[in-house]
Order: C-alpha cells, then sequence, then structure tokens
C-alpha cells in the first residue's frame, strides 16, 4: 500500500494546515504509508505551527529521520518498520501507537508517553532520555533492543504458552463384505483357558 498523495500534499504545507485538515475532517485516517519528506518539511514542532496531529496516522515505514515531533499527538498511528533516527519526539503522546521494527537510534523520548505502545522489535538501543518507567508502559519482548543501562521489565518475559493444535485422527471405513455361512465345525478338541487353569472340552 502506498501514501494517499493528496494526504502527502496537504501534510507538506505545515502543521497549520494539516491540523486545520484534520480538525475539519476527523474520521479521515491519513495513509501517509512509505512517506519521505525533505529536510525541511520534516519540522512539525511548536517552532513551525505545531504540534502536529498524526493520531491514528499510516506512518508504516515511513522515512522520518531528524524530525522534530515533539509534542505531537502520535496516538495509535503505525509507526511499524519507520526510520526515526535522531527524531525529537520529546513530549510526544505515543499511547498504543506501534513501533514495532521501527529505526529509533538517537531518538529523543524526553516526557514521552509510551502507554500501550507496541515496541516488539524495535532498536531503542541508543534512545535518548528514555527511562524504566517509560518502558513499562509500553509492551515489548525479547526482539526490542534496550539501552545497556536499562533493563526490560519484568511484564515483557512472560511467556503465553503456544496453543499447538492437535493431529485429526481421521477414521477410515472399510466396506464389510458378508460371509456366507457354510458347515459349522466342530468345537471338539478346543482348550478353553478360564479361571482354574485349562479345561479340556469335549
Amino acid at each position: 500500500m502506498s501514501a494517499d498523495s493528496d494526504h502527502v500534499d496537504l501534510l507538506r504545507r505545515g502543521p497549520r494546515a494539516w491540523n486545520a485538515w484534520r480538525r475539519q475532517h476527523p474520521s479521515i485516517v491519513p495513509n501517509l504509508t512509505r512517506i519521505f519528506l525533505s529536510v525541511g518539511e520534516r519540522q512539525m514542532g511548536p517552532m513551525n505551527g505545531g504540534p502536529i496531529n498524526l493520531s491514528s496516522a499510516r506512518l508504516r515505514r515511513a522515512s522520518l529521520r531528524f524530525a522534530t515531533l515533539s509534542g505531537a499527538n502520535l496516538e495509535s498511528a503505525d509507526l511499524s518498520g519507520a526510520d526515526l533516527t535522531d527524531a525529537r519526539l520529546d513530549g510526544a503522546n505515543l499511547a498504543n501507537a506501534d513501533l514495532s521494527q521501527a529505526v529509533l537510534d538517537h531518538a529523543d523520548f524526553a516526557e514521552a508517553r509510551l502507554a500501550g505502545a507496541n515496541l516488539r522489535g524495535a532498536n531503542l538501543a541508543k534512545a535518548r532520555n528514555l527511562t524504566e518507567a517509560q518502558l513499562a508502559e509500553g509492551v515489548g519482548d525479547a526482539s526490542t533492543l534496550l539501552p545497556p543501562q536499562l533493563r526490560a521489565p519484568e511484564s515483557w518475559t512472560a511467556t503465553a504458552v503456544e496453543y499447538v493444535p492437535q493431529p485429526v485422527v481421521v477414521e477410515e471405513t472399510r466396506a464389510v463384505t458378508p460371509i456366507a455361512p457354510g458347515p459349522r465345525k466342530s468345537t471338539a478338541g478346543r482348550v478353553s483357558w478360564l479361571v482354574g487353569g485349562p479345561l479340556q472340552t469335549v
């Protein structure tokens, strides 16, 4: 899926025009998938008319290196696989955002909200101003890369029981050929093993 060209053009007009459009059309989900902005267009902080409202926006695999997203509303945004290297996310609302597989080298998380954020597979090894309290609000796993001075919350290490489907046994139905009645065989000389030892029947 590619970005909606109309949405991209609106974003390039700057945070003021973008936020006004979002207020007029609150039900529209912006599609900015794989967007690539110039360095100037990535400045969406208070100094440039922001903070910008990118809540619920589709920003999967977006190129946002050195973006200024200070105080931005990124709640429930899809940032999976996005490149946020050196991005300013200080004070940003990332609650319930999808940051799985995102590159976050040197990204600034000072006072950012991460409640319910998906951090599985995210590279936070060189993230700045990140705290264990923030991590405890998010959801990560063993694939989340953290700075060496931070420990993963205990909730991340809880392993769920994997469901293993049981094999289905299929019973075969075979046609039974009736046996024609024949002469009755004599039971003479047959040995019957019953309680108390063998008994010779006559």
